[in-house]
């Protein structure tokens, strides 16, 4: 790493900081697009990605909650890690929905431009994982540790885009996996808010 990259990445960490309040601005597509790319984007032809993902499982994808970004209608999407692009999966939830299923006042759930569910397959990874433990368990170890990993990423791109985000993983798991709808093998870890700061 040279001089200017190393200091471009020291400026990033240093500027790194959670954000709960943010202002009516919407996000633009190509900036929610890098945010996402830098979580969980395809990064070699041999199928990598941005973040580490013991024996190239990939356990992890990301639903997104638009509200506020330039050129999408608000709905509930997926981000295709293959094209970087989005996928209308269903519509917006209902105002209100994310806070009631946190585990205190969480207004900037309800607030951000953008709020991206990092969502787990946890069956996936403690089958493929089950013999590295003895209680079987392994797997959920490696998908918190891939969460921190894309989350991580995430703030990083975001900061450097300017914008402010928070990560959230204060909610009650089965009223939040209701409230995003997910299916049977699909559990929220975390919840990633995106938009321009308020402060």
């Amino acid at each position: 790493m040279d001089a200017s990259t190393a200091t471009t990445l020291q400026n990033l960490l240093a500027r790194r900081r959670s954000v709960r309040r943010y202002t009516d601005e919407a996000v633009p597509l190509s900036t929610l697009l890098n945010i996402l790319s830098a979580g969980q984007g395809r990064t070699s032809a041999e199928g990598k990605r941005a973040a580490p993902s013991a024996h190239a499982l990939y356990p992890l994808t990301l639903g997104v909650i638009v509200r506020r970004v330039e050129g999408l209608q608000p709905g509930f999407y997926a981000f295709d890690p293959e094209s970087a692009q989005l996928k209308l999966s269903g519509p917006d939830l209902e105002a209100g929905v994310l806070n009631e299923a946190a585990l205190g006042d969480e207004t900037w759930l309800e607030d951000a431009a953008v709020v991206v569910a990092i969502i787990g397959n946890r069956e996936l990874a403690l089958q493929h994982f089950a013999e590295q433990q003895t209680d079987g368990l392994r797997g959920a170890r490696y998908i918190d540790f891939e969460a921190g990993a894309v989350a991580q990423n995430m703030y990083l791109a975001v900061t450097a885009e300017g914008l402010g985000s928070v990560v959230v993983m204060g909610f009650d798991d089965a009223a939040m996996k209701s409230a995003l709808k997910l299916g049977e093998s699909s559990h929220p870890v975390a919840l990633f808010c995106v938009g321009r700061s308020a402060d």
